[in-house]
């Protein structure tokens, strides 16, 4: 009787254990598919906003262009979202595999009217123009400029966005839902529809809006920077106890004058008091100049005259396509051109860190100059700093058009960085309207529950001007980003910061650098000098004393 008991209960935990789920499965995160259309090398922009939108709740999707569609199982992903950035008739084996998927699908943008089967209850009647947005609380927002977006009707669906149209014939939906079915009818993702999308994404991935965050950077802070001042306003932050982010430019040129932060000691004091009294120090490029412009005004990983990546250095004559016989010649040159920008890079972003760490200052973070940066670079970076602040270039194509997502965010294109969104601007030295300008923004962004409130601030304009920005953040309830609280990770050559709670773990020899050791030596021979002139003195004073007690002598036994 025991044994058959024994035997039943061995049976049942075998059908127990055979019945859990798979290690495998059961700590999988949900997978996301991006499927995108593409017909032009411009409209990767749009893709690279769906990427840094979806990038906001998920780091493990996966993205492909439409025609390797055929090489993926939809069944193994939990979400799919499908981009039409072009317009393009689609195969019908894209159609019969998003029509067989049964998960939650998103469709934005172009190509849905050949969704029939999919989305049965959508029709498209041409296209539209609209200047201004409603959501179902009645909140309306007026659009900078007028948007072209597909004018559709749908039956049996739940509408969460409205436009309305320019010529006041009515409204348009632009985001619709039907059994979890998506579909968003704008023509692209810029300001503010990239809001719009990322609060349908909550719902799309079944999750609730992280709140408002907010940040504040004090930029441009080089070598040339008034102490005096940035002392002031490192104090009234750390009276109001608000964490910063302080941009840091370690050389300063301008003319053929170059200055370090070795030559500006009193600099250097300020910067460690910020950093031990709420500040994180983000390294804000090297010299933040690549030809003859002045630190803080010219680019240094993008050539913006050319409107290009840095493919040769700043004294040569830029080479353009014309100047080569044939294309394979033009694309030789880019390879060679994608070499030197990598040893540039890595040159000023190790000098950078080098310079910071030998004054006992830890970067935490990297800012591009005026977030102008190559794809390329992005993998640069990230092979250096795991966190990003400000805006994201798109492309290679141009520098123009930048993006910041609501919220932050880890897109594939960003190599695992994760990007700490730039999205009120800053206050423009004569614009009496800049602080009005940015308390919109603040109103417009405040409204939602998942957005980053983030502004940066030049400190010459003065304690003021800070206060007032400081002061309107301060109305919205939010949580203030303390930038070292998070897991950070910086790493150049025998140097290695990381940001554990708060703390900055600092693994490096004693001597890290040229940098370091000169300004040993130099610190050395500041000590050194007046402690030989004291030891002279002392020899001089001791051989006096003595020969003035031999003569003593002398004159005593005569």
């Amino acid at each position: 009787m025991l044994r058959k008991k024994f035997v039943v209960l061995l049976l049942l935990i075998i059908i127990f254990v055979l019945n859990l789920p798979s290690a495998s499965f059961a700590d999988r995160k949900d997978l996301v598919l991006i499927v995108y259309s593409q017909t032009e090398e411009e409209q990767l922009k749009d893709v690279r906003i769906l990427e840094t939108l979806v990038g906001q709740f998920r780091d493990d999707y996966k993205i492909i262009e439409d025609a390797d569609i055929g090489q993926e199982n939809l069944n193994e992903f939990d979400y799919v979202i499908y981009l039409g950035a072009g317009r393009k008739a689609l195969s019908e084996s894209l159609l019969k595999t998003f029509n067989n998927y049964k998960g939650p699908f998103f469709a934005i943008n172009h190509n849905a009217e050949q969704f029939k089967e999919k989305m049965p209850w959508l029709n498209i009647n041409g296209e539209a123009l609209v200047n201004q947005v409603e959501v179902p609380d009645n909140q309306s927002q007026n659009l900078t400029e007028e948007r072209i977006v597909y004018d559709v009707t749908a039956n049996g669906t739940a509408v969460s966005l409205v436009g309305n149209k320019v010529d006041g014939s009515g409204s348009v939906p632009l985001l619709l839902n039907s059994n979890n079915i998506y579909y968003f009818a704008g023509q692209n993702l810029y300001n503010p529809f990239e809001e719009y999308i990322t609060q349908s994404l909550i719902n799309f991935f079944g999750e609730e809006g992280k709140g408002i965050t907010k940040y504040l950077r004090l930029e441009d802070v080089h070598p040339m920077v008034d102490p005096d001042q940035l002392r002031e306003q490192a104090e009234f932050l750390k009276e109001k106890d608000i964490p910063y982010m302080v941009a840091v430019i370690p050389e300063y040129t301008n003319n053929g004058k170059t200055v370090h932060l070795v030559d500006s000691p009193k600099l250097v004091k300020t910067l460690k008091y910020m950093q031990n009294n709420g500040a994180s120090i983000v390294l804000h490029g090297y010299k933040h100049q690549y030809r003859s412009s002045e630190t803080g005004e010219g680019f240094e990983f993008w050539d913006a005259e050319n409107d290009r990546p840095i493919y040769q250095p700043a004294n040569e004559k830029a080479k353009q396509m014309s100047d080569f016989p044939t294309y394979a010649a033009y694309e030789a040159f880019v390879e060679e051109g994608e070499e030197y920008e990598r040893s540039y890079m890595e040159n000023a972003i190790e000098s950078g860190i080098e310079e910071l760490v030998a004054h006992d200052l830890y970067p935490v973070a990297f800012e591009a100059p005026h977030y102008a940066i190559s794809q390329q670079g992005y993998k640069i970076v990230s092979e250096h700093f795991s966190s990003y602040v400000g805006q994201l270039q798109l492309t290679d194509l141009t520098w123009k058009g930048e993006f910041a997502p609501p919220y932050e965010s880890r897109p594939e294109f960003v190599h695992g960085m994760t990007v700490y969104p730039e999205t009120l601007g800053y206050i423009e030295e004569g614009d009496d309207k800049g602080i009005e300008k940015m308390q919109e923004k603040i109103e417009i962004k405040s409204k939602y529950n998942h957005s980053y409130l983030s502004a940066f601030y030049h400190p010459y304009l003065g304690l003021e001007g800070l206060k007032e920005v400081v002061e309107n953040l301060n109305e919205v309830d939010g949580t203030w980003l303390d930038l070292k609280q998070r897991d950070n990770r910086v790493q150049v050559n025998d140097i290695s910061i990381f940001t554990i709670d708060g703390e900055y773990q600092v693994e490096k020899p004693f001597l890290a650098s040229d940098y370091e050791r000169n300004l040993f030596i130099r610190k050395s021979l500041i000590w050194f000098i007046p402690v030989l002139l004291v030891g002279v003195t002392l020899v001089i004073f001791l051989i006096r004393k003595r020969k003035k007690k031999s003569i003593s002598q002398v004159e005593n036994a005569s």
